[in-house]
Order: structure tokens, then C-alpha cells, then sequence
């Protein structure tokens, strides 16, 4: 039987920093980054490896929770560059 790993939904991780006592604003300015990418990455529109791993000390939370589906089925986030086939071959 497959697994499904499902992210938490925007609304959840907002809800979750809310209770954390933590704002988006916030978390920007601390990165020295725009508010409108912490919300592109909240929302996964975005990603960035940096800002997850802040937006999942500052919650309390582990970052595999929030983002299974990268952090579980990937083993992290993919890097820059040509995609890797399944192989191991580098994808033409």
C-alpha cells in the first residue's frame, strides 16, 4: 500500500504561528527577506529551504511534519540544476 504524505495547509501553518506568537512581518525581517516571499513559501507557491526551516524553529515544530512530502519522499529539497533521473543518469 502507498503512502500519501500531505503537506499542512497554509491555513494550518499560519494558524500554528499565530499560536506561536509569531508573524510573517516578523520572520522577514529576521531572514532580511521580503514579506511577500515568506508568504509565497507558506502558501507553496515558493520554495526555500532557509525560510522553511526558520518558519519551523519558530513554531516549535519539525520541519518533516510541515512538508512530508519534500522532506520525507525526497530526503530534502531538490538542488539547482539539471534534474537527476531515477537512475542516477543525469536527465537529458
Amino acid at each position: 500500500m502507498k503512502t500519501k504524505y500531505t503537506n499542512m495547509s497554509p491555513l494550518d501553518i499560519r494558524i500554528a504561528m499565530l499560536r506561536a506568537g509569531v508573524g510573517q512581518a516578523a520572520l522577514a525581517r529576521e531572514l532580511n527577506i521580503s514579506r511577500t516571499a515568506v508568504y509565497l513559501v507558506i502558501e507553496g507557491k515558493s520554495t526555500s529551504h532557509r525560510v522553511r526551516e526558520k518558519i519551523a524553529e519558530a513554531i516549535d515544530m519539525d520541519i518533516r511534519r510541515i512538508w512530508p512530502a519534500t522532506y520525507l519522499i525526497y530526503g530534502g529539497p531538490r538542488k539547482r540544476g539539471r534534474p537527476v533521473a531515477l537512475d542516477g543518469r543525469r536527465a537529458a
